[in-house]
């Protein structure tokens, strides 16, 4: 088990996206899809290149994560550095602790102007598919990586948890965006613990009622305990936010420069405009 283990966190992250993505995406143009569209080859440029540059200033800003983790190391910060327990419940802890760090994190991405004008890129697309896991806003990897180190100095989590945790959530983030309907039984079994690919398309309906909801990133239950769960038919949805329903707005150059407009909010169900500062 250990061997697997360290054979699972030592694979590049990056690789295991890029891979992912092309079976997700090839499987896309080879069955049944929930809609159609046209312009899909440009729609995939502009997610890789804005990942492209999420990907530049996450090495840039490897050394201060990098860092941070050794400093908590060497110093035991963390609750999880104040008990002795086996190593294996310790990584188990540790994923559920890693992800409720990232659960709020989510809520406050939506919730504080400043991060939702990052954070609504990844929101904005109209016709989300499995290119849209790449879809984030070059510096929304500053507030990952931090929220990282905060969750690590909370908790006491090592390197190898989070990078494990990214092993899990990788192929579920590609299932979660990409252009099918998953059939029942994936809500009803896997959706008893995961965020199951129909919950999270949900998140992006373009009402703001459901894009509200349903912020769990791996585990559903964060989201039933704190009455953040919504479901609704995926036939229901309609994919992105009302203010960037527009092809000139959906190209990466757009999205990226978009962080630094005063874009208003749009409130669907309530008909209204909301500024976001």
């Amino acid at each position: 088990m250990s061997r697997i283990f360290q054979k699972l966190i030592a694979f590049d992250q990056n690789a295991l996206a890029v891979i992912l993505l092309v079976i997700f995406y090839t499987l896309e143009q080879l069955l049944n899809t929930a809609f159609v569209y046209k312009r899909r080859g440009g729609h995939l440029l502009n997610s890789i290149l804005l990942q492209v540059g999420y990907v530049v200033v996450n090495y840039f800003y490897a050394f201060v994560v990098v860092t941070s983790f050794q400093w908590i190391g060497e110093h035991q910060v963390g609750l999880l550095n104040q008990v002795t327990i086996p190593y294996f419940l310790k990584v188990i802890i540790g994923l559920i602790c890693f992800d409720f760090v990232f659960y709020w994190s989510h809520r406050l991405y939506h919730n504080a102007s400043i991060f939702w004008r990052l954070h609504r890129v990844h929101h904005s697309d109209t016709v989300m598919d499995s290119s849209t896991a790449f879809r984030f806003h070059p510096f929304d990897a500053l507030l990952d990586s931090s929220m990282s180190i905060v969750a690590a100095a909370i908790f006491g989590l090592d390197v190898n948890t989070i990078l494990f945790y990214f092993v899990l959530f990788l192929p579920l983030i590609f299932a979660q965006h990409s252009n099918f309907v998953f059939p029942a039984w994936t809500d009803n079994v896997l959706g008893k613990i995961f965020v199951a690919p129909n919950f999270h398309k949900v998140h992006h309906h373009q009402n703001q009622e459901y894009t509200d909801s349903n912020y769990g990133f791996l585990f559903i239950f964060w989201d039933k305990l704190f009455g953040t769960f919504k479901y609704l038919p995926v036939k229901e949805i309609k994919y992105g936010l009302k203010e960037f329903d527009e092809p000139k707005k959906q190209n990466a150059w757009y999205l990226f420069k978009s962080a630094f407009l005063n874009i208003k909010r749009t409130a669907k169900h309530q008909d209204i405009e909301m500024p976001v500062d």
